[in-house]
């Protein structure tokens, strides 16, 4: 499947998460019946945080990375973009990482040994 987002959203709707969310529903719609899905990005510049990571780095927290490389294809992306998805998705992983809140779960400390009774 080939997803092009000039075709789909036009310059003008890959600003906001709005925007974004309609093409990450598109995507999880084709997961389960396609092996491959393309997103063709047609050398638009998006260069909006918000609908790259509503569209494709929300994806982190639902599949693994190599899940997400061997099934999502980018193509006719220009260079500020392709770096700006790469820190979408190394922050989304690092944040599925530490926790579903993007903090660290916080140890738990051990209880002091109770002297016995003897």
């Amino acid at each position: 499947m080939k997803i092009n987002l000039n075709d789909k959203c036009g310059k003008k709707k890959t600003i906001t998460r709005e925007d974004g969310k309609i093409i990450n529903e598109m995507i999880k719609g084709a997961w389960d019946n396609e092996d491959k899905i393309i997103i063709d990005l047609d050398n638009i510049t998006i260069a909006s945080v918000s609908f790259l990571d509503e569209a494709f780095g929300k994806l982190a927290f639902e599949y693994s990375k190599e899940t997400l490389l061997k099934k999502l294809s980018f193509e006719n992306v220009n260079e500020f973009d392709r770096a700006l998805l790469n820190d979408i998705f190394i922050s989304r992983f690092h944040q599925k990482a530490l926790g579903e809140n993007g903090f660290s779960q916080p140890k738990k400390k051990k209880s002091p040994k109770q002297p016995s009774a003897g």
